[in-house]
């Protein structure tokens, strides 16, 4: 972020700060009571930003989908001793 302001002033301020946005692409967060309560940011920027998270969400869900599921230690040795009980009877 490139720029912080208070909220008071960013009425005051609002044209240029949009125009700053639109034109650089410079994010200007503006604050209510000193904690940060809006970005203003570009609507390319944001697009792309939102484009790179579905990407990023659709990779990790295509990765976990190509993991073998694992199962647990203790399943493992259940299931060995349920077999081998019931191959002894």
């Amino acid at each position: 972020m490139s720029d912080t302001i208070g909220l008071r002033d960013a009425r005051t301020q609002l044209g240029s700060l949009v125009r700053k946005a639109a034109v650089s692409r410079e994010r200007t967060a503006i604050t209510d009571h000193g904690q940060v309560a809006a970005i203003l940011i570009n609507p390319a920027e944001l697009a792309d930003l939102e484009d790179e998270l579905a990407l990023a969400q659709y990779e990790l869900e295509k990765s976990r989908a190509d993991a073998a599921p694992s199962v647990p230690h203790e399943q493992v040795v259940r299931e060995l001793r349920e077999s081998s009980q019931d191959s002894a009877a």
